[in-house]
């Protein structure tokens, strides 16, 4: 497992569509082209940061990002791709039993599973899809990434030591807000920690970084919106031109890259 790994996450769907496009319902033709060509800036956005920089990548959904995927390939980007159904309260198959042929036909360096989960209900539906996974993931080399959102985050232990009996992440995505010091000693002996951003404010992902950082197991992050949403917003509604949103996520990139490495040398 590599010491280090910094995500840009843009495989949003339903909260692309409604918070970019300020859409309620399903997107038309048009409007789904239109998602594909933001995604496209935000991961020129990417490369203009960390193109061949090792440890770097990228996560995205198949259903917007084909060409980005493609593009990612070309100049061998590590690619995350997401399997779930976007905005669901229990766990689904982004194509249901035939997530493994577009895994296949995908081939990404990382499989991310989102779940929203939930130690009080019976979840005995969900845990039998994540061990279907896990046993296509061990048999072809695919790595896991597993992001994990609780309601109640004195529970994330609880959760992990639940849902690692059917799947063994090499990389749990957790929030920031957790307590580390009662998530790490649960986790896969040989899986590391990612922070994910949660679309929260500059000040609490400065926060949480100086709280992970301390921590071996955690070895970068996934911040996604932070970085990307208000800029592909401005752009989306013509407020800026399109090399202007590529540098500023860039540079908003490297902003949260460089805190990190910083707060790790202060160790």
């Amino acid at each position: 497992m590599k010491n280090e790994l910094f995500i840009l996450p843009f495989d949003h769907r339903s909260s692309f569509i409604k918070n970019v496009l300020n859409l309620e319902n399903k997107p038309d033709k048009k409007q789904k082209q239109i998602i594909s060509n933001l995604k496209e800036i935000i991961f020129y956005g990417f490369l203009d940061f960390a193109k061949n920089k090792n440890n770097f990548g990228i996560l995205i959904d198949e259903e917007y990002g084909t060409n980005v995927i493609k593009k990612a390939k070309e100049l061998n980007t590590l690619i995350s791709v997401s399997v779930e159904k976007s905005g669901k309260q229990e766990f689904e198959f982004e194509y249901g039993d035939r997530f493994k042929e577009h895994i296949k036909k995908v081939d990404p360096d990382f499989v991310k599973i989102l779940v929203r989960y939930d130690i009080t209900q019976n979840n005995k539906k969900q845990l039998s899809k994540f061990e279907k996974l896990n046993t296509f993931c061990k048999e072809n080399n695919y790595k896991i990434i597993f992001e994990l959102l609780v309601k109640d985050h004195k529970k994330t232990d609880k959760a992990i030591e639940e849902i690692k009996q059917a799947i063994q992440p090499d990389i749990w995505k957790l929030e920031g807000d957790n307590n580390w010091l009662k998530v790490i000693p649960v986790i896969n002996k040989n899986s590391r920690i990612i922070m994910l951003g949660r679309g929260e404010n500059v000040k609490m992902i400065e926060k949480w970084i100086k709280n992970a950082t301390p921590h071996k197991k955690i070895i970068g992050f996934a911040i996604g919106r932070t970085i990307f949403l208000k800029t592909i917003k401005d752009y989306y509604n013509k407020k800026i031109e399109k090399e202007k949103a590529i540098k500023q996520i860039s540079e908003n990139f490297k902003y949260f890259v460089n805190l990190w490495k910083k707060e790790k040398n202060n160790l």
